[in-house]
């Protein structure tokens, strides 16, 4: 008795107003038992469910699954074509599924179908409507709102680190601009001069080895015109044309320090040069064969200078960049 005076209210509830399509903007206020569709608006051609609560008085209905095969065929003739009915019943809270297609737009009433596990817990499709939709209609179809942008983990983390880093650049770079431009003078030069160094050493090393196959005048010729190339670099003054006794004004080639040894200054000075050339010159000029032990000594001594200036640089370019070394005095 029961069943029947549900089943008679829920029917004259349906006639009345019809199954209208569930409105996300009212599904709060929407009754308990109110059907609804899923998707909430359906288009001509799609399929679509939709679901009717039966209510607390349900409770002792039993599920069961009626597929398209046991339908009746004026089910296939219709715009509304059923192809599924299911009756779940989940802790006591029953619901109706029903799955279709429709094939034309507008509110659709669905068909009677004399399905016997229906009819013998007294519940009928008699007077279910669904609202279709359609693309081609002049409806107002408001789209939702777009979703917003999926964040992957650590990409917060990586737009902001690029733009810190971004930014560090171009402040670094702007700053060195700025401040950094004897800087990167001063660095440009010395390893100018540790190039010539190397340079002036491997001429000595070179001669020295050729000095045993090769005629002495032309080592002498060669040690002459490349070794004032080289002093012409390293000085900026025009060694090459410059004769023995002009080259005694040529200043210090490491400026003095305090507590380098005087021998070694004297060395590095243009006295010393202008006596090696003059011996060179000697030696080239006179006009009798060259003495090759007078030559060897000369390469040996030029060794010495070379090797002395290497130690000199190396020590200014240390007190350069640690200049707190020279002021505890330490080597």
């Amino acid at each position: 008795m029961r069943t029947w005076i549900f089943l008679a209210g829920f029917l004259a509830v349906t006639l009345q107003t019809g199954f209208p399509q569930a409105d996300p903007g009212l599904e709060g206020a929407m009754p308990p038992n109110t059907p609804y569709l899923i998707p909430q608006t359906v288009f001509v051609g799609d399929p679509g469910r939709l679901v009717v609560p039966l209510g607390s008085a349900s409770r002792n209905f039993q599920p069961f699954i009626a597929e398209k095969a046991l339908f009746k065929a004026p089910n296939e003739q219709g715009d509304l074509v059923i192809r599924r009915i299911e009756l779940e019943n989940r802790e006591g809270q029953a619901r109706l599924l029903i799955d279709f297609v429709a094939y034309v737009p507008g509110s659709l009433t669905l068909p009677d179908l004399p399905i016997p596990a229906l009819q013998s817990q007294g519940l009928s499709t008699a007077g279910l409507r669904v609202g279709i939709a359609s693309l081609l209609t002049q409806e107002d179809l408001v789209p939702s709102d777009p979703l917003p942008p999926l964040v992957i983990p650590g990409t917060t983390l990586l737009i902001y680190g690029s733009t810190a880093g971004i930014l560090a650049i171009l402040l670094g770079g702007i700053g060195f601009r700025v401040w950094g431009k004897d800087t990167l003078r001063d660095v440009q030069e010395r390893f100018r001069r540790r190039r010539l160094i190397r340079a002036m050493k491997r001429l000595l090393r070179n001669l020295g080895k050729a000095l045993k196959n090769e005629n002495p005048q032309d080592i002498l010729r060669r040690l002459s015109g490349e070794l004032r190339h080289c002093l012409h670099l390293f000085t900026g003054m025009p060694c090459e044309a410059m004769d023995a006794g002009e080259l005694k004004t040529l200043p210090s080639l490491v400026p003095r320090e305090p507590e380098r040894p005087e021998a070694m200054s004297s060395m590095l000075s243009g006295i010393f040069l202008c006596g090696i050339f003059r011996r060179c010159d000697a030696l080239r000029f006179s006009g009798t064969p060259i003495n090759q032990q007078e030559l060897l000594r000369i390469l040996a001594e030029l060794q010495g200078f070379t090797h002395t200036l290497d130690q000199a640089d190396k020590e200014r370019n240390r007190l350069a960049l640690l200049p707190w070394l020279k002021q505890k005095g330490r080597p």
